[in-house]
């Protein structure tokens, strides 16, 4: 499952936003937002992310992680359509374009160059969210743990996780207990199956077992 998400997210790097980017610079008023901030979007408002990341929750406290963010992500679109209160977290410096939502309709709506390219916006976040109940939704901690750390690999290699040990990233993520993800990243640590520096998930050194 690692391998299919991952060229996913191979084909959505190449697109090419830098017309839309210009455009929507041009449209809208620029936003800066600095690490370690939390967000919502106003009303009427749609806050298109042009770069930076942000960690997505439904608590403000940002106690359950329930996704990130990818290029030119509206932060506002599923809150304007289906009133859901998420809370954003800045995770790096951000910069956004903020539309009223009649811009953002003009915008994407009615030129099919932007229009596809928002389609494969919404594609990609809905393949992450496939990915991560895949991952969350397992026969056991164990399994969920396991599906993690490739996740945490993936994302030190992208260079969108920074200073954030890998035991912190799976709590974050998920529900397991503190105590648990310990125990298992200390028995897969002794058994050889992983290397943890400092906290950080260097690599994976084999195949970790199915079964704990």
């Amino acid at each position: 499952m690692i391998l299919q998400f991952s060229e996913a997210e191979e084909l959505f790097a190449k697109n090419d936003f830098e017309a839309l980017k210009q455009q929507l610079l041009s449209v809208g008023r620029k936003l800066q937002y600095s690490k370690g901030m939390t967000i919502q979007s106003g009303k009427n408002e749609v806050l298109v992310i042009i770069s930076g990341r942000m960690l997505v929750s439904t608590s403000k406290k940002n106690s359950l992680i329930i996704g990130d963010t990818v290029p030119f992500f509206p932060v506002g679109l599923m809150e304007e359509y289906y009133k859901i209160p998420l809370f954003y977290y800045i995770e790096n410096e951000a910069t956004v374009v903020q539309l009223t939502v009649e811009d953002f309709n003009k915008l994407f709506f009615y030129n099919p160059e932007y229009a596809q390219l928002l389609t494969r916006i919404m594609s990609i976040i809905s393949v992450r969210l496939i990915h991560a109940y895949y991952e969350r939704v397992n026969d056991s901690g164990y399994a969920t743990i396991r599906e993690m750390l490739h996740r945490y690999l993936f994302k030190i290699e992208e260079g969108t996780v920074i200073n954030v040990g890998v035991a912190s990233f799976i709590l974050k993520r998920t529900r397991l207990s503190r105590s648990y993800v310990f125990q298992v990243l200390s028995a897969l640590k002794r058994g050889g199956y992983i290397t943890i520096c400092n906290g950080k998930l260097v690599s994976i050194n084999r195949e970790i077992p199915e079964r704990y």
